[in-house]
């Protein structure tokens, strides 16, 4: 498990088969063959990721696309992003001050 916070940077992972289909993404994880389906917000989430975010940029993103309070938003992208990288669908952003 990473510990993430609001500056963590995250993006998509490079090796992942995405689409998408009326307003939502859907995705293969290529190494376990898994395939997931994405939510509006979770697929604008995806979307966001194409270059590498921090946390807190995407709140501010979700919360000027979608009528959600500052905390929940925070609370609810960590557990999503969380799994997003426990299910391999996005990495880490290496930096010199995120090793």
């Amino acid at each position: 498990m990473t510990n993430l916070t609001l500056d963590t940077l995250i993006r998509q992972h490079p090796d992942q088969i995405a689409a998408e289909a009326d307003g939502e993404v859907l995705m293969m994880h290529i190494e376990s063959g898994n395939y997931f389906g994405l939510n509006e917000v979770a697929s604008f989430i995806w979307n966001q990721l194409d270059e590498p975010r921090s946390i807190a940029e995407l709140c501010a993103a979700i919360q000027t696309e979608f009528e959600v309070d500052e905390t929940r938003c925070q609370a609810d992208a960590m557990d999503f992003l969380q799994g997003m990288i426990d299910d391999g669908l996005a990495q880490l952003v290496e930096t010199a001050s995120n090793p």
